[in-house]
């Protein structure tokens, strides 16, 4: 079935010249309510992460740019899947999905959500409603995660020293299922996919959870702060649900790599040249391995050493306790603007698809007329754009510029290289921002 508020009729849409920048009317594909991760029954928002970038507001704007490639099926690459949102789009559309991602619980979902068409036997151990019913019993287990992310006390803790990412009670509930899931799969009694399942459900429980706003880079001072902001979550008990499945019927694919190695072998990885490859890659310097390195460890489950305290020899130390090996093995190029156009360049002149969709913004680090140049040296481009309002923590902290222009550009790689489009394009992007900033301050 589409996903909702889809008009499966809907034809592709057609240009003509020179309209090669469309302002997307569509409505958006997300309802705060109806779509609440913790509640719907849509698999594409169901248990869904809380994470910076996430295009769950922005599917619309995909959805208007696949119509523009005509495509109806085929193999859908998500290069860049982070929270998997688009993929699962991509899944409940009738496309078969590749999903890649260099980050541990980002793959571990897409394994766990995306690959299967059905949910997991668990043949060994019962049955899946056998399976999460002994998780909820388990007795709590003091461990790694109740030792290092969570305070001595619920009720009073020490704030100066102890890190508060969980309740205690959350904490060794943690450490129990955690414990489980990594034992039965060392003792060969669930399969890769059956344990990516079960992650998936722990990663969204640790991120509900999480005495945080949905970054692990730092915790609330005190539950949910100083305003008590959602102590229903923060202090409710710790509990796994099933992950919603959706069946496309086709052979799903998971990676975890760089976007950069697959994408130079794609038809190769995907066992055909794929009808099109979606591109989100990080816009800004924060790095998603720090920005979520608790979930990491959960999917891990390889205990990084750090003190238990964050103040050592009178001094703070590690407070929020990252895990350093985003540094070595995960660091991103599209962090830095000195990297990142190079990078970017780099990537899609090695692109072997049939289409390319690139998800980018006003704001990103690579400036709008490289990317557009990278894009239109490698075949036709059309630009569908959007207002976007941009990521604020909180109001006091509003930044210069309360909204941006969220694009995607559709590359026909098959098409005759444009550069000559290049002005044209961003003049036409630009003015949309331009006319979108007069129109939110009258």
């Amino acid at each position: 079935m589409p996903p909702s508020g889809v008009d499966s009729s809907k034809e592709a849409v057609t240009l003509t010249e020179p309209e090669h920048v469309i302002r997307s009317a569509s409505g958006s594909l997300h309802h705060p309510r109806r779509h609440a991760a913790a509640s719907t029954d849509d698999y594409v928002f169901s248990q869904l992460i809380p994470y910076i970038g996430n295009k769950r507001k922005l599917l619309h704007l995909i959805e208007d740019a696949v119509h523009l490639t005509g495509c109806r099926g085929g193999t859908f690459v998500d290069l860049f899947t982070g929270s998997t949102v688009v993929g699962r789009w991509a899944k409940q559309r009738g496309f078969r999905v590749v999903a890649n991602d260099w980050e541990p619980y980002s793959h571990r979902i897409a394994l766990g959500t995306i690959v299967p068409n059905r949910v997991p036997a668990f043949a060994g151990l019962g049955g899946v409603k056998a399976v999460f019913e002994t998780l909820d019993r388990l007795p709590p287990l003091h461990g790694y995660v109740s030792k290092h992310l969570c305070p001595e006390n619920d009720d009073h803790p020490d704030l100066e020293r102890e890190r508060l990412f969980f309740t205690r009670e959350n904490g060794e509930r943690i450490d129990a299922i955690g414990e489980r899931i990594h034992r039965w799969s060392q003792d060969g009694r669930i399969d890769e996919v059956e344990k990516a399942y079960l992650l998936s459900a722990l990663v969204y429980a640790v991120s509900y959870a999480s005495n945080t706003s949905g970054v692990f880079k730092g915790f609330h001072h005190g539950w949910g702060g100083k305003t008590g902001t959602a102590l229903h979550r923060i202090r409710g008990r710790l509990a796994l649900q099933q992950p919603l499945i959706h069946d496309n019927g086709l052979d799903n694919l998971a990676f975890r790599g760089d976007a950069h190695d697959l994408a130079s072998r794609l038809p190769v990885a995907c066992g055909c040249r794929p009808e099109i490859v979606y591109i989100d890659p990080p816009y800004n310097q924060h790095p998603y391995g720090s920005n979520y390195h608790v979930l990491n460890t959960v999917v891990l489950w390889d205990k990084p050493e750090f003190h238990p305290s964050f103040i050592v020899n009178g001094r703070k130390h590690e407070k929020s306790a990252i895990r350093k090996d985003w540094r070595t093995e995960r660091r991103s190029p599209y962090n830095t603007p000195h990297d990142a156009p190079l990078a970017f360049d780099e990537l899609v002149g090695s692109l072997d698809a049939r289409w390319a969709l690139v998800s980018y913004s006003t704001d990103g680090n690579i400036p709008l007329r490289d990317l557009l140049l990278s894009l239109a040296r490698r075949g036709d481009v059309r630009i569908v754009t959007a207002t976007y309002k941009r990521y604020r923590v909180s109001t006091p902290r509003m930044s210069d510029k309360p909204i941006n222009i969220e694009f995607v550009a559709v590359v026909d790689l098959d098409a005759p290289p444009c550069p000559d489009r290049v002005p044209h394009l961003e003049h036409e992007i630009l003015q949309h921002e331009e006319d979108a900033l007069a129109r939110s301050e009258d």
